[in-house]
Parts: structure tokens; C-alpha cells; sequence
């Protein structure tokens, strides 16, 4: 984060799970004439405590980190407290390692423009078999994602919320994905995605949603365990408004 000129604040708490914890923090933080300026909360389940991080900047700009400290621990629901201050107005967080998903499972955040250079790096050295080398790639991941859905849902819910394990990719940054429609036998869902991270600036001849294709096609084997064919019939690297993946159950050969 860099804002010139300012002096401010992140802090990573440790809060008590209890009705009004963010609150009484709050409260403290504003008598201290202490502003919040952004910030992100997670509520800690099973009896674990809570997390909440926060960039902040005092009105009188001699707090120390010192002091601020001794503030906050001197809240009831504050159990810890981690303080890093901006130096020229820029500000690193070196707090937050390593990063997780709400599911546990460790993270990393990468820029949209960089993720696109690399699969374009991929296309120029390998030319026409960067497609399948992509496609292959997500469907691993996609089959992965599968077999963590199957074992959290099971077959039957996974199935009842397909309209939300779609919405995933929203939440995860990847597109605005609707499903257009779902038949559970033989498996046959469309998917329509706005604004895709993978194809948004790309011009092409031919659909490049070759990584979420194959994603798709991960998830959908996985959680229906069946085999299937996922095709790219819109793209926005093609000039339409958006990607749209149509994928059909492979017919049994007796």
C-alpha cells in the first residue's frame, strides 16, 4: 500500500468470537482518534478465535506503534496484536504468511496481466501445443478441485448446488460465471463467463480459454464420475462479450 505523505498503520488481531468484538474495537480505535482506513475479517469457527486486519492512520501523526499496541491490548477481545508501521508512505505486509483461503489451504496472489504473460510465453515457445499443455494443466487442477468439493459435499449436494460451485470462479477472481444450464444425466451443463481473467486483451482466431476449459471439465468428472467433452463456443479473444463453455457426457461404447 503507498499513500505519500501519510503516516499509518496495518495491524493483524487476534479478537475473541463473541457478539460485538469488532465493535468494542472499533470504539477504541475511534475515542484514540485512530481512523480505519480498510480491512478484512474472518470469523474464527469451532471455538478458534477470530482475525482481523486493518490499515490505519492516527489523526496525530507522532503514535507510535508502541502505544497503539497498549491500546488494543488493553481491549477485553483483543487476545493479539501485531503492528507494522509505513515508512514514506509505503507499507509492505509481511504479516499476513503465508496467505489462505477461506478453506485453510494456502495461497498466492498473483496479478492478472502477469498469469496472462506467462500462458502467452507458454503459446510463443510451444506454439500450437501450449493449447494442450494449458488445457492439461487445468484440468489437473480442475480434478483436484473435484475430488475437494466430492469429499466435502458428496455426489447428491454437489450436484444440488452446481449453480454455486460455479460462482467459485467469481470468487476466486477468474470471471463472472453464470450457468445457463444443467442436466445431471446424461451430464450436460453451459457455462457463460463475463470478463474472463484468462481471455480479457487476447485477439485470436480461435477460443484461448483453453486453462478454465479444461477446469471445468475437471470439476464436472470429477463430482459426476463420468467422462465428458468441454468446448470453448464463445470467447472474448474472438470479439464476443463473453466466454461460453458447453460440456456434454461422452457417449458409452458398448
Amino acid at each position: 500500500m503507498y499513500l505519500p505523505k501519510k503516516n499509518y498503520f496495518l495491524l493483524n488481531l487476534e479478537i475473541r468470537n463473541r457478539l460485538g468484538d469488532l465493535a468494542s474495537v472499533s470504539q477504541i480505535l475511534s475515542e484514540a482518534k485512530i481512523e480505519i482506513l480498510n480491512g478484512s475479517f474472518n470469523r474464527g469457527f469451532g471455538g478458534k478465535p477470530g482475525t482481523w486486519q486493518i490499515f490505519v492512520e492516527p489523526q496525530n501523526s507522532n503514535t507510535t506503534s508502541e502505544e497503539m499496541k497498549r491500546l488494543l491490548l488493553s481491549c477485553p477481545d483483543v487476545i493479539s496484536c501485531q503492528i507494522k508501521e509505513s515508512r514514506d508512505g509505503l507499507l509492505v505486509d509481511t504479516l499476513t504468511f503465508p496467505v489462505k483461503l477461506s478453506s485453510g489451504q494456502r495461497a498466492m496472489i498473483m496479478r492478472n496481466d502477469i498469469w496472462n504473460g506467462m500462458l502467452q510465453k507458454t503459446r510463443d515457445t510451444f506454439s500450437s501445443g501450449a493449447d494442450v499443455i494449458i488445457y492439461d494443466q487445468g484440468m489437473m487442477a480442475g480434478k483436484m478441485t473435484g475430488r475437494e468439493l466430492l469429499y466435502a459435499l458428496g455426489k447428491d449436494k454437489a450436484a444440488e448446488h452446481i449453480d454455486q460451485i460455479v460462482s467459485m470462479y467469481q470468487g476466486l477472481g477468474w470471471g463472472k460465471a453464470k450457468l445457463m444450464s444443467f442436466i445431471r444425466s446424461p451430464l450436460s451443463l453451459v457455462i457463460r463467463m463475463f470478463e474472463s481473467a484468462e481471455c480479457m486483451g487476447q485477439k485470436s482466431s480461435r477460443p484461448t480459454g483453453h486453462f478454465i476449459r479444461g477446469h471445468i471439465l475437471g470439476v464436472a468428472e470429477e463430482i459426476s464420475g463420468t467422462e465428458g467433452k468441454c468446448t470453448e463456443t464463445n470467447c472474448l479473444s474472438l470479439g464476443n462479450p463473453y466466454c461460453e463453455f458447453v460440456l456434454e457426457e461422452k457417449k458409452r461404447t458398448k
